[in-house]
């Protein structure tokens, strides 16, 4: 089976790639050859290389910078998150072509009157009220998908981290890892709960799903939540041998002042639908620690 793989060159979609046991099977196009933001482009790949599913990690997902565009449905967080799958939609659809949407968490508020952890079924928020744009982008996109009629699969994952080396940005563990062994560690949040990945256990899930073409909403995330505080602390005893070195901080505070971006703060994902369907046990948080601090 030829998969197409947008996004190939992300922090989770490069990982993927690098982990996939049948490389010579990936059509890994880069932007000049693939730009799922027009169809036309979209339309000349697909016709020229016959892909038979396609695993979408393409999306822009700097959170704040896309706040910069909210409401702008012609920026290029619109173009990318909405019209992008939109497009891949209108293809696949047009050749029975099986697609699995790479989301997120922050599709959803986090927060009373409505707080997570949240089940696969749960149904979408139809209101950006509480949502950041980048969440909402993530939202339509589902929408789309779930409205298409086409086979289709979304995968919600959340803080995603793992050993091996990427270039292009530092992923939520390596990120307080340096700003621990700079000195410049913050107070983390300990009233935030979310689930997070190691990126390194969603590869055998979403092969399974793409090569059986499995329909359904599914979390690939730990199988338990916690807090930034408790992840953050553990981390760094694994890690550095640092112990009680951390202060507390409120997200909560942080939100309520103004000009910060909207982000789940009650979130976190159940699993319990996607290792009944897919016939897998995922991973505690800790696990995915212990299993990150070896390969570092």
């Amino acid at each position: 089976m030829k998969i197409l793989i947008t996004g190939a060159s992300g922090l989770v979609g490069s990982r993927f790639v690098d982990l996939y046991p049948e490389k010579e099977k990936l059509l890994i196009p880069e932007l000049a050859e693939l730009d799922i933001t027009s169809l036309e482009s979209v339309k000349k790949y697909f016709d020229e290389n016959k892909p038979e599913a396609v695993i979408n990690f393409a999306a822009f997902t700097n959170v704040d910078g896309a706040e910069k565009e909210r409401g702008d449905e012609n920026g290029i967080v619109w173009k990318l998150n909405v019209e992008g799958v939109k497009n891949l939609i209108e293809v696949c659809k047009e050749r029975d072509i099986f697609l699995v949407q790479i989301s997120t968490d922050f599709v959803f508020i986090g927060d009373e009157p409505d707080a997570g952890p949240y089940s696969e079924d749960k149904s979408l928020p139809e209101s950006n009220e509480g949502i950041g744009w980048y969440g909402w982008t993530k939202n339509r996109a589902e929408k789309l998908l779930n409205e298409s009629g086409i086979d289709f699969a979304i995968v919600r994952i959340a803080y995603p981290f793992y050993g091996a080396n990427y270039d292009g940005k530092l992923d939520f563990a390596k990120g307080f890892l340096k700003l621990f062994d700079e000195g410049k560690l913050y107070p983390v949040f300990s009233d935030q709960i979310h689930s997070v990945l190691n990126v390194d256990y969603l590869v055998e899930p979403l092969t399974k799903i793409v090569k059986d073409k499995i329909r359904g909403t599914f979390h690939i995330v730990t199988s338990d939540t916690t807090t930034p505080f408790e992840f953050v602390n553990y981390l760094l005893e694994k890690a550095r041998g640092a112990k009680n070195v951390l202060q507390k901080g409120s997200m909560k505070e942080f939100l309520s002042k103004e000009g910060r971006t909207p982000r789940p703060r009650l979130g976190g994902l159940k699993t319990e639908i996607t290792e009944e369907k897919l016939g897998v046990t995922l991973k505690t948080w800790r696990e995915m620690v212990d299993e990150f601090v070896k390969t570092i």
